[in-house]
């Protein structure tokens, strides 16, 4: 799965997708652009989380507030 837009509950969220995650941690953290990115499947709706490498993880809220 490279977006995790199907799984939208809040009428304000904001599309991100694997390629929206990667510019901005290629905008923000220039030295781990280079490693692997992917979507992890969850039930949470407050953030959407993206595996980065084998030992971190990517947190981006699709909604204000």
């Amino acid at each position: 799965m490279d977006s995790l837009a199907d799984s939208k509950t809040h009428p304000d969220e904001i599309d991100i997708d694997t390629r929206l995650a990667g510019e901005l941690l290629a905008d923000q953290f220039s030295h781990w652009a280079q490693m692997t990115l992917a979507p992890v499947v969850s039930a949470g709706t407050v953030n959407a989380i993206y595996r980065l490498g084998d030992v971190m993880t990517v947190r981006l809220p699709p909604s204000v507030g």
